[in-house]
This record gives structure tokens, C-alpha cells and sequence, in this order.
């Protein structure tokens, strides 16, 4: 096995070595994901510039290609590197960039691939820094003049687990590169149309903790588990993660909920975007919702507490506002987590009085069965999970696919029913019904919130676009993404589902 160098000071004397024998080094840099024929003769050539070859390889927090990405861990990519006789030797870079390798190693030569000849090759953006780091350390950069090949077209051809949804892909676009690009197109020009709508964004405010525990075993006097508290987080939950990832779309955002600690508001505007208008109402009170889970040494969750008041009745400022501002806006986003914000008055100025309205109305815990969609008489857009549908519907039997022939959902214009790791139905305008795999089944971290983003890259979408297959795509990569973040610790940005986009219909 050839060397494989894991820690900085491991390069920087094999640079200094090298050097001091007159040796020229050349660097290649990238995440390697899956090696084939283009890559072994982009490394010949590359060798042929001196005589050590180094690999820098992207470690996996760092690698920001999509949810699906690296298909395999830096462990897998380091050994197999390392056993490629072109290659002298194989260094983890934890860095977003080459940068970090350039200036450790001193490489006579950097050396990309053909793809970076243009500047759209360069997708993260990050060569010209780069390149002035290279001339700093007197280095010469070159561009590969190797056949091209993609790894993400392989891995799309070859593994079903990284794109679940390759035949439908396969069937929808034909592999034809002028439907690829029409897709594309119209995914630019609703983006667009997104971000120029007002919106209008109503729901709780959930403080989501998350305490870490390990296990010590029963007590001997005692019918009960015992475990030690490792540490504890909290997280902006319930209607702000959806906040968020709606300032990652439209311009012109306004957040309407109710709080009673004045430290929540106080951290809600240090998270959001300065352009987000909050229109947050206090009061004495109100309970603030704390949910709190425990969670194993394998970060399951093993328990759940809820703090707060479902009898609560404090909306004479949200029904004023709304009666006063609804009509300005041109989409109205509703996250009904069922805790008491949204009685029957509020309900019936959503409805009668929004240009465009979606709903999602979710089922936990803490108000099973008493927070359905039905009290919504109508809407724009209906997005619900299989469990809430049936609830609604009062149906516990019809497969999912005849719950959509139900009389009651006739006043919803457009409907997307979530399935969890069987993906979703679209039910759009009233055409037929359109199925669509779940992304991620390979690396699921924690699936809190995933229904959220899918939910808010779904509305958005379903606004102005009547194709269920984009939607689908963009929803669900929204909802595969969020899979990988655990808990409310980070959210899905645009950025990232552009690339996932691009990549899965490769």
C-alpha cells in the first residue's frame, strides 16, 4: 500500500525531502468519489510533469456536492488512492480548497482537470485563489488535456442507492441533453418568480432541545432506566428552520407568531436574515413550546417531553394584523403545529381572505387527532404525510393512492402526500397522480424536519410550476438534504439543492 499522509506535518516534510533531493512534485486535488479511466490517465499525465505524484483528497465534511455526496467515506477513496501505482502519495485535505495542500506541499505543479478550462468547471469557486496561492510557493498550474468522464453520470448509471429515482429521471428526460436543459431553464425562470413574491409566513415558534445521555443501567431499588447526562443543545425550531429556508427563495419575507420569553425574539432576529420582517407578539401569557429529547450514545432518540398550553387563546393581534395586511400578500405559508396559535377565526381569514394559500397541518404527539387539515375548508396547496391524510379523512384502510378519490379533498387544488422513506404522490390541478422515490436511503442522520423542508421547497414550487416531476425533484433533494443535519442545527439552502439538481439528473 502506497502512503497515505493524515496529518500536516506529515506533508510538510515530505515536501521539505523532496525538495531538498531536487525532486519536482506535482499536486492534484479533488474528492475522487468514484476512480475510473479518466482519472487514471488525468494522474498519468499529471505524472509525467515531474516525478512525485501527490493526491489531495477532499475529506468528507468538506465535500458540498449534495446530500448524495461522496458516495463513499474518505477512508474508502484514501485506500484506493493509495493503491494506484501512478500515485506517490495520498494526503486527507480537511479543507474546503487546495490551498491548505499548496502551501504544506510547495508543488512544482498543480494540475486540474480539462473541465476548468471554462468557468463554469470551476464550481466552488475556488481555483483563482488557488492559483495565487501556487504562485506564491513558485508553482506552475495546468490544465489536463485527458478525456473527460463524470463520476456522477457513473454513479447515477451504476448505483441505484445514490439516485433512487434514476428511472423515473431516465424516463421523464430520455436522456436527451436539450430536455436536461429545458428542465433547468424552468427551474431558473420559477426561481426567479419565487423570489419576487410576498410572503406571508404563519406558525409556532418551537425551542427543540436535544439532551445526550449515556446509559447506566436500572437502579437496584427501582423499576426505572438510569442514565448520566453528557450535554445538552437547543435549537430554534417549529416555524423558524421554515423561515429560514424561505429566505433562501424569496426576497420579501414576513414572519407572524406569538412568543413570551423576551430572549426568544431577542435570538430569533440574530439568526434570521436582516431582511425578514417579524411581526412577533408578546405576551404574559402565553407558555413558550419546549420540546426536549433524549437521545442514546447512538443519538436515537429514547424519550420526549412537551412544555406547553394547547388551551391558550391569545390571537387578537394576529387577527388584526391579518385582517388588516393579509391581502398584501401574493403566497400565505401556514405551519399548523396544532399548540394553540390558529383558532377557527384565524382559520376563516386564511382561508377567505389569502391570494394564495398553503397548508401543512401536522399530527404529534401532543394533539393527535384534534389537528386536522379538514378544518382548512380549502386550499392552494395541501402537504401532508400518510398519517395525517388519513386522519383527516377518517379513513384507516384505502391505499394512499385512493385516498386522493376522497370527496373531501376536492376543495384543495393542489396536493403532495409524504410517505417517508416510500417518497411522496403529487396530485397537481387534478391531473393524475404522480409518484416519486424518496433520495436518501443510504446515509439518514436524523429525519427531524425533513417534512419541513420538503413542505417549503414544495409550496414555493407549486406556485408557479404545473410539472410535478420538478417539483418532485426539488422537494424531495429539499427533504434528502435535511436528512443529513441533525436536528435544528443547520437548514437546507438553495445552493445546496441547486447543485443536488444538477448532479441526480446528470
Amino acid at each position: 500500500m502506497k502512503k497515505i499522509i493524515l496529518s500536516d506535518d506529515q506533508l510538510r516534510q515530505i515536501s521539505k525531502n523532496l525538495h531538498k533531493k531536487n525532486k519536482k512534485i506535482v499536486l492534484t486535488h479533488g474528492v475522487f468519489d468514484l476512480v475510473h479511466i479518466g482519472h487514471i490517465k488525468y494522474f498519468k499525465e499529471a505524472k509525467q510533469l515531474g516525478e512525485v505524484l501527490v493526491v489531495s483528497v477532499t475529506s468528507d465534511r468538506f465535500v458540498n456536492k449534495g446530500y448524495n455526496k461522496p458516495y463513499f467515506d474518505e477512508q474508502k477513496r484514501l485506500e484506493y488512492l493509495s493503491n494506484i501505482e501512478l500515485i506517490d502519495y495520498v494526503y486527507l485535505s480537511d479543507s474546503s480548497s487546495s490551498i491548505k495542500s499548496i502551501k504544506l506541499l510547495k508543488p512544482n505543479f498543480y494540475v486540474k482537470g480539462k473541465d476548468y478550462k471554462k468557468k463554469s468547471g470551476d464550481v466552488a469557486g475556488n481555483l483563482n485563489s488557488e492559483i495565487n496561492a501556487l504562485k506564491k510557493v513558485g508553482g506552475k498550474f495546468e490544465i489536463s488535456k485527458s478525456e473527460l468522464y463524470s463520476s456522477t453520470e457513473l454513479l447515477n448509471f451504476s448505483f441505484d442507492d445514490f439516485n433512487p429515482a434514476k428511472k423515473i429521471i431516465n424516463k421523464s428526460l430520455k436522456n436527451s441533453n436539450n430536455a436536461k436543459k429545458l428542465l433547468i431553464d424552468d427551474y431558473s425562470k420559477i426561481l426567479n418568480q419565487i423570489k419576487k413574491d410576498k410572503v406571508l409566513i404563519l406558525g409556532e415558534i418551537i425551542i427543540d432541545k436535544y439532551i445526550s445521555t449515556l446509559p447506566l443501567g436500572k437502579p437496584s431499588k427501582e423499576d426505572i432506566l438510569s442514565v448520566n447526562l453528557v450535554n445538552d443543545n437547543s435549537f430554534l425550531g417549529g416555524t423558524v428552520p421554515i423561515v429560514k429556508m424561505l429566505s433562501e427563495l424569496s426576497n420579501n419575507i414576513t414572519f407572524l407568531s406569538i412568543y413570551k420569553k423576551k430572549e426568544i425574539k431577542k435570538k430569533i432576529k440574530s439568526q434570521l436574515k436582516k431582511n425578514i420582517n417579524l411581526k412577533l407578539f408578546n405576551s404574559n401569557e402565553y407558555v413558550d413550546i419546549v420540546k426536549t429529547r433524549y437521545l442514546n450514545d447512538n443519538n436515537a432518540k429514547i424519550f420526549e417531553t412537551y412544555q406547553h398550553n394547547s388551551k391558550f387563546k391569545f390571537n387578537n393581534d394576529i387577527k388584526k394584523f391579518l385582517k388588516k395586511n393579509i391581502k398584501k400578500y401574493s403566497h400565505v405559508i401556514i405551519s399548523d403545529f396544532g399548540h394553540g396559535l390558529i383558532d377557527e377565526e384565524i382559520i376563516e381569514i386564511l382561508v377567505n381572505k389569502s391570494k394564495h394559500l398553503s397548508i401543512n397541518v401536522q399530527t404529534n404527539s401532543g394533539n393527535r387527532g384534534f389537528n386536522l387539515f379538514s378544518k382548512y375548508k380549502k386550499a392552494d396547496f395541501l402537504c401532508l404525510d400518510l398519517g395525517e391524510l388519513r386522519l383527516g379523512l377518517a379513513d384507516r384502510i384505502s391505499e394512499p393512492d385512493k385516498l386522493f378519490e376522497n370527496k373531501i379533498l376536492k376543495n384543495y387544488k393542489n396536493i403532495i402526500l409524504t410517505l417517508g422513506v416510500n417518497g411522496h404522490i403529487a396530485r397537481l390541478k387534478n391531473r393524475k397522480n404522480f409518484k416519486f422515490p424518496a433520495l436518501n436511503t443510504k446515509a439518514i442522520l436524523d429525519t427531524m424536519g425533513a417534512g419541513d423542508a420538503f413542505y417549503t421547497f414544495a409550496s414555493c414550487f407549486v406556485k408557479y410550476s404545473k410539472d410535478p416531476f420538478l417539483i418532485s425533484i426539488i422537494a424531495g433533494i429539499a427533504g434528502a438534504i435535511k436528512t443529513q443535519i441533525i436536528g435544528h442545527s443547520n437548514y437546507v439552502k438553495i445552493s445546496d439543492v441547486e447543485k443536488s439538481f444538477k448532479s441526480i439528473i446528470k
